[in-house]
């Protein structure tokens, strides 16, 4: 698949926000600590700054993280967006970063350390399509020259494992690592959940049905 970039609607949408809010928080960095107050700092938040774990996705570390998300989020978003619905599809990236931050703030309890951007989110929106389409095939540029082509759930799994080893190396406190693995976690409840859910559900009747099953077979045979 070659890895076209497609604006859907709320796509376009989060596109123009993250680069206008980029500019802005460059611009006020300047005159007063905008990127303390609007990113995500778990010593904060602790302090009633709430508002944060909505506002960290919007703010970036810098051209390179802004552009690199924005990329993921146009080539992966519209297939999820078309496959969800824009509403739906509004909800679900909503609860990914918003989740994404969460993870990060409570395994980060009381920590000074600032998470911004959406990649929590795009995590989110990487594993939907990974659900999706897990057997498309994507084809990255390694060290932007050699051509790598990965089935999505492929890619993403190696994507996961990756953070999975780097959150190891840093002793449990990369906060954006920890965001990462949220994101990916917050869409797996969304989209596989309920399923688990009800699949658990399932097996303990099924369990339970058994067991009774075995009791009256026991007392028949007792007879």
């Amino acid at each position: 698949m070659g890895l076209a970039i497609r604006l859907t609607p709320l796509v376009r949408a989060l596109v123009v926000a993250n680069g206008a809010v980029f500019l802005l928080q460059l611009l006020a960095d300047r005159f007063f600590p905008f990127t303390q107050w609007f990113g995500l700092v778990p010593a904060l938040v602790a302090r009633g700054a709430v508002w944060q774990l909505g506002t960290y996705m919007f703010l970036h570390g810098g051209l390179l993280h802004l552009l690199f998300n924005l990329w993921a989020l146009a080539v992966f978003g519209a297939d999820v967006e078309q496959r969800l619905g824009t509403a739906a599809f509004a909800r679900f990236y909503a609860f990914c970063g918003v989740g994404a931050g969460a993870c990060a703030l409570l395994l980060a309890w009381g920590s000074a350390s600032v998470v911004v951007g959406a990649s929590g989110a795009i995590f989110g929106v990487l594993l939907a399509f990974a659900l999706f389409y897990p057997r498309r095939p994507v084809t990255l540029l390694l060290f932007f020259v050699l051509p790598l082509t990965l089935e999505a759930r492929v890619l993403v799994a190696v994507l996961g494992a990756l953070n999975v080893l780097m959150l190891a190396q840093a002793g449990g406190k990369g906060l954006g690592q920890l965001a990462h693995l949220g994101g990916l976690l917050f869409a797996w409840l969304w989209l596989r959940g309920p399923d688990f859910v009800a699949g658990f559900r399932t097996a303990s009747r099924r369990r339970r049905a058994e067991r009774r099953l075995k009791v009256y077979d026991a007392v028949s045979d007792e007879r």
